[in-house]
């Protein structure tokens, strides 16, 4: 058998494939059709089952997250489903009411994490950026704050925090190591080395405060939403984190920066929150350097998410160009 690392992206798929395959045995669906349908941070493979309903089921990747961040997951998934209205992604128990799979494949190096989940109709909020869907917006994260406050955690649950520049398990600074020179210049290497200290400074200062934490989405952006007959659901939440409102909401608005009518939508999400929840203090000031510290994490995983270094160098040096902006 080919080692895996030699195999073609097709071929991964395909071996991937078969091990989704021994995964969904222990769930109490009868499979009628898998079909792989997207490679992101994690591989993702639709299901039909034999009464028509549909699913998806995903191999998370080693390098974006951790088993113990996604328990932290499946237990606010399931929290959610028990106790709330909110259109969240829904995971589907095994035959042991466990929620993840911890799968094993011939010719696939190591244990792959795997959960099944109800399939979310629609599509993305990416292409349905309006004044009124983002007013929903604001209220479906006001929902999902308002719950994770109530939650009361279990030891064995442990999220991460974004105290630093570079919060995720694993994650180092790349950007300045050698064999990455040829897409940073010495002059972007500074502006980042400033960038990191100034983040991880305020970062960790957030946690100083003598206020109560609890479970955000962490990545609750217009590609991890789904619109489908005016209603919103939220996906993706394998990057929860455990802090404060204003992190989550600074994501979000991260994302709409370049937008013409940010001003508008920035309005409108803040009133869809108010009418669910308390919506924090968070002008500019308090906004933009939270906005700083995730750029600059995204400028070093530039290094190693492109496949074209030309890609990544132009990605690289408009980053580097916005980041210095905001440092002055």
């Amino acid at each position: 058998m080919k080692p895996y690392t030699a195999l073609t992206p097709r071929g991964r798929i395909l071996r991937l494939r078969k091990l989704a395959l021994q995964a969904l045995e222990h769930y109490p669906i009868d499979v009628a059709r898998v079909r792989f349908l997207a490679e992101e941070s994690t591989t993702m493979f639709r299901v039909d089952a034999v009464d028509r309903s549909k699913y998806v089921l995903r191999i998370y990747s080693e390098a974006d997250s951790s088993l113990a961040e996604n328990k932290t997951e499946m237990y606010w998934l399931a929290a959610l489903a028990r106790d709330t209205d909110l259109r969240t992604i829904r995971p589907v128990a095994r035959n042991d009411g466990d929620h993840l799979s911890l799968v094993r494949h011939a010719g696939i190096p190591g244990e792959k994490r795997c959960a099944l989940y109800h399939w979310i109709p629609g599509t993305t909020l990416s292409e349905h950026v309006t004044v009124a869907n983002y007013r929903k917006l604001g209220a479906l994260m006001a929902g999902l704050h308002k719950h994770a406050a109530s939650l009361q955690l279990p030891d064995t649950i442990s999220p991460k925090r974004w105290n630093k520049t570079f919060y995720f398990p694993g994650e180092t600074a790349v950007y300045n190591q050698p064999e990455y020179s040829h897409l940073y210049t010495p002059a972007q290497i500074k502006i980042i080395d400033r960038a990191v200290q100034t983040s991880d400074a305020h970062l960790a200062s957030l946690y100083q405060r003598d206020e109560p934490t609890h479970l955000l989405h962490g990545d609750l952006h217009y590609w991890n939403v789904h619109i489908h007959r005016g209603k919103l659901y939220a996906l993706d939440f394998e990057d929860m984190l455990l802090g404060y409102p204003e992190h989550d909401i600074a994501i979000s608005l991260y994302y709409l920066r370049d937008e013409p009518r940010y001003s508008e939508l920035a309005t409108a999400f803040q009133e869809g929150y108010a009418e669910i929840n308390k919506y924090p203090q968070l002008p500019d000031e308090k906004l933009h350097p939270l906005w700083l510290a995730r750029m600059t994490n995204f400028v070093n995983y530039a290094a190693t998410a492109f496949d074209d270094d030309d890609a990544a160098r132009e990605y690289i040096a408009a980053r580097c160009e916005e980041i210095e902006k905001y440092l002055k």
